[in-house]
């Protein structure tokens, strides 16, 4: 997967300056990011929104873009339409810093362009690296949550809690085990095994937390989840789950 980045700037001399600065960080420090805009006008990075519907882009914004749109309206659109969004200015007005945290658009950074071109690199290089550690963190986050939806209700529970998965005794509706009670929702196990490559197949009808056994018997083939909750695994499956416990 990979991240956008929307570059919008109304002087085409700076515009394609910053297109350099970030292209070379692309080349030379990760491949999650990606140039998708490069543009002078506001108005086209409202119709990418509207296309893409991009999530956790990184948006390099001037201020003063020289229309009707201004850049701090064009932040206030963008967190709306793409709520996780890193938006960082770049503008010779630090004056409106302010102006930006009172319309809460929640800047990652603001960079002045009047200051030496190493320095202004330097600032750009600083934010991008920012901006990955923070993506970074969010994929790791979303990474140990298990989310699913009941009825308008969305529930994202830590993979610590996850026991087992199995069909429950309704169609198209499966049953979540976990340390802390028992959640029922519309769900197929196929598709949750892709979805979440840490839940493990015992046999035809169980997904299971392997990591959160407390103990396997591969003599009657039962894997317990403490003392009330055993699912037997398939016996083809014992090699699979050695493998998977490194034993």
């Amino acid at each position: 997967m990979t991240y956008p980045i929307i570059l919008c700037e109304d002087q085409i001399v700076q515009l394609n300056q910053l297109e350099t600065i970030v292209q070379n960080y692309i080349l030379f420090h990760t491949d999650l990011f990606k140039i998708q805009l490069k543009t002078q006008s506001p108005f086209e990075v409202l119709k990418y929104l509207e296309k893409f519907k991009p999530k956790q882009g990184i948006y390099f914004l001037d201020i003063d873009l020289a229309s009707s749109l201004d850049g701090i309206d064009l932040a206030e659109r963008i967190r709306a339409s793409d709520v996780q969004s890193k938006i960082i200015f770049v503008t010779t007005h630090d004056e409106m810093m302010p102006l930006t945290l009172r319309r809460r658009v929640e800047a990652l950074g603001f960079v002045t362009k009047d200051q030496p071109l190493d320095d202004y690199r330097s600032e750009i290089v600083e934010l991008l690296t920012l901006a990955q550690q923070r993506i970074d963190a969010t994929r790791e986050s979303q990474s140990q949550a298990f989310t699913f939806s009941i009825g308008s209700q969305t529930f994202s529970i830590d993979k610590q809690e996850i026991a087992l998965i199995e069909p429950s005794g309704l169609p198209h509706r499966v049953l979540l085990n976990t340390q802390n009670g028992h959640y029922e929702f519309y769900g197929n196990l196929n598709e949750l095994g892709e979805k979440y490559p840490y839940l493990f197949r015992i046999n035809r009808n169980c997904l299971a937390n392997l990591n959160n056994m407390t103990e396997v018997d591969f003599k009657s083939r039962e894997i317990h989840f403490g003392a009330e909750l055993s699912r037997r695994f398939a016996r083809g499956k014992a090699n699979k789950i050695k493998e998977q416990l490194k034993l």
